[in-house]
């Protein structure tokens, strides 16, 4: 059953015109809502779907700071186009005018936010992967204090005490807060100097070492051997003397010190100790397959004659292992082969 046009003209000829105008903001808003969803679904999902599938991060970026945009935008054009058919009284306008600037600035802040700091992310990630969090945090920050200003200048307050008052309280905070403040700083410049990165096995002038963990806005964390962690504030690690195992190749040579009796054959010794190390190069993963080990012959000690057998391992912190294998290996070896390790003799005690 359907209505008769003159039926439904009679219908509006019989309200009120407050009643007509909001039938009619109704039907603008709600058609603008339906709208915008709408290209929400169709265009905007394109749009992702097409990110999606390209190699490149820059339109992942709009496609998320585009993101609901397209309903929140249509639904304020839907309220601009409705507003004339509602009479409002003569004072309302002004506020509805400021409210309406206002819900356009938030949602312009919001995509910029969005895409500003994704932008960062992007970046960033390139070249301190640890620190795009912060990153996020910063650009955000920076785009909704700018976005507030804005703000209180389109509600007609002035901003030019509110800046100063800023600026006398960041003075404050940043008198109460010199040793965070010198921390964040210290780490930034740990993580643009890219010297030290998360991954890295350091060793620090106070005798610490271990692999970097995380290198965050106040601390840097050391995971040593042992799976403990040390935290080290910025500022230390920014002053420290540190010896970064990882910073070129890291793979590096390690060497077990064996002493053989006085009297051993050197040449079957030599002999006997490669062909073990090779053994354990063959079997365990953290040795470089490639590099052949060697024995160097260095030291008449006390007990015998000191040599060291060198293999290279991939990384340092594998060198655990690969010395714990070796020093099995050559001690049966040398057992088989009769090669004497001597042993250092107790001294006497003293005679009563």
């Amino acid at each position: 059953m359907s209505l008769h046009p003159e039926l439904v003209a009679s219908i509006f000829s019989n309200m009120t015109e407050t009643t007509r105008g909001l039938i009619i903001a109704g039907c603008i808003i709600s058609g603008a809502m339906v709208v915008g969803l709408i290209i929400e679904r169709i265009v905007v999902g394109s749009i992702r779907k097409f990110a999606a599938a390209t190699s490149g991060k820059i339109d992942d970026v709009i496609a998320g700071a585009i993101k609901g945009v397209a309903r929140w935008g249509f639904l304020l054009i839907g309220i601009y186009y409705a507003v004339p058919f509602v009479p409002l009284p003569e004072s309302l306008d002004k506020p509805v005018t400021v409210g309406f600037r206002l819900a356009v600035l938030v949602l312009a802040i919001v995509v910029v936010a969005r895409f500003a700091s994704g932008i960062a992310a992007h970046y960033v990630t390139k070249f301190l992967p640890s620190s795009v969090s912060l990153a996020k945090v910063v650009v955000n920050a920076v785009v909704f204090i700018i976005g507030l200003l804005m703000v209180f200048g389109t509600m007609g307050i002035q901003i030019a005490p509110i800046i100063t008052a800023l600026g006398v309280g960041g003075l404050a905070v940043a008198l109460a807060l010199q040793d965070t403040l010198a921390n964040f700083f210290a780490g930034v410049q740990v993580l643009a100097s890219r010297q030290i990165r998360p991954g890295d096995y350091v060793r620090i002038d106070g005798g610490h070492e271990g692999v970097i963990y995380d290198i965050s806005w106040r601390t840097t964390t050391l995971r040593v051997p042992r799976n403990h962690y040390i935290i080290v504030p910025n500022t230390k690690m920014a002053q420290a003397i540190v010896l970064n195992f990882s910073v070129s190749e890291k793979e590096l040579g390690m060497s077990v010190t064996v002493t053989v009796a006085f009297g051993s054959d050197l040449a079957r010794v030599e002999r006997v100790a490669i062909d073990a190390a090779k053994e354990v190069i063959a079997r365990v993963d953290s040795a470089v397959k490639e590099a052949e080990p060697v024995v160097r012959f260095h030291t008449f000690a006390d007990i015998g004659i000191k040599f060291d057998l060198v293999v290279r391992v991939r990384e340092f912190t594998d060198q655990s292992m690969l010395k714990h294998e070796l020093i099995k290996a050559v001690q049966v070896r040398f057992a088989q082969e009769r090669i004497e390790i001597p042993s250092p003799v107790a001294p006497r005690p003293p005679a009563p």
